[in-house]
């Protein structure tokens, strides 16, 4: 059985910085998303898109990438 720990290695995501419980999320989530909220204590967390405009940029092109492979292993089939 995996411990919390491992689990959330496997789930991307991060600690809440309110009550440190795990966050899971997406790429596409904070590509898209307005805030994340930590569904234990229920922090609100803004993505400032001007400040954060770098990180989400690269994290545009890991999504493509990904989504690319996606599609080409499912062609490969």
């Amino acid at each position: 059985m995996a411990n919390n720990n491992q689990q959330e290695q496997r789930v991307p995501g991060f600690a809440c910085p309110q009550c440190g419980r795990f966050i899971a999320t997406s790429i596409t989530e904070l590509l898209s998303a307005t805030y994340l909220q930590c569904p234990f204590c229920h922090l609100q967390l803004h993505i400032d898109r001007r400040q954060s405009s770098k990180a989400l940029n690269a994290l545009a092109k890991v999504e493509a990438a990904r989504l690319n492979v996606e599609k080409k292993s499912k062609f490969n089939r």
